[in-house]
């Protein structure tokens, strides 16, 4: 019985490591990343994924696009009149899906980043305290749905590919950029760190 299990498992690594010879991950994704997130001015943080595809990572001049997932909460100062009673008395956490279009200078293994983000908003929230100042002082917490929306912004990063073998590259990649929504007042500027690799 056990023979029988190891020879499946062989069969089926072997099969799929043919597959993977006649249609290499890489001609679809040749970049994974994840990043540690951080506002710049309001205090956010948060993290995300991302998978890339480099047309022609090997040459001077090269183009990044993909999907990233993002992630953002913080905390920030409600704008009077608001329900949420006092500043900087609630949070708000949201999910992005953006699609960058980056241009890659590429020298040796560093790299300069230049480019733009559509992003579109997939989920978020508002979390605050309401307050009734009437005799006696009532509080009570509330929670709102919340989406920026579609949104647009520059991106500029440098980093680098550092060998570890003959088909994949440590990627390093800080960059900072921006969010201008497009159907509601809503701004985000905000530096990475993305760590990841990259598929030769």
């Amino acid at each position: 019985m056990r023979i029988s299990l190891l020879l499946a498992i062989l069969a089926f690594c072997s099969f799929s490591f043919a597959q993977e010879k006649e249609q290499p991950l890489n001609k679809l994704f040749n970049e994974f990343h994840a990043s540690v997130n951080h506002g710049i001015g309001d205090g956010s943080f948060g993290g995300g994924l991302g998978v890339n595809h480099v047309f022609h990572p090997d040459k001077i001049v090269s183009f990044r696009t993909g999907f990233d997932f993002q992630f953002f909460s913080d905390q920030r100062y409600s704008n009077p009149p608001s329900h949420f009673g006092s500043p900087y008395d609630y949070y708000c956490s949201y999910v992005d899906l953006s699609i960058p279009f980056i241009m890659r200078i590429n020298i040796k293994w560093v790299f300069i980043e230049l480019g733009g983000n559509l992003v579109a908003g997939i989920a978020g929230q508002k979390r605050g305290v309401l307050r009734d100042y009437s005799q006696p002082l009532l509080e009570t917490t509330t929670k709102d749905s919340w989406n920026p929306g579609f949104s647009i912004g520059p991106i500029l990063g440098i980093g680098g590919r550092i060998p570890l073998t003959e088909k994949l590259d440590l990627l390093i990649r800080p960059d900072v950029g921006a969010s201008i929504s497009l159907d509601r007042e809503f701004g985000n500027l905000y530096g990475r760190l993305c760590l990841g690799i990259h598929l030769k």
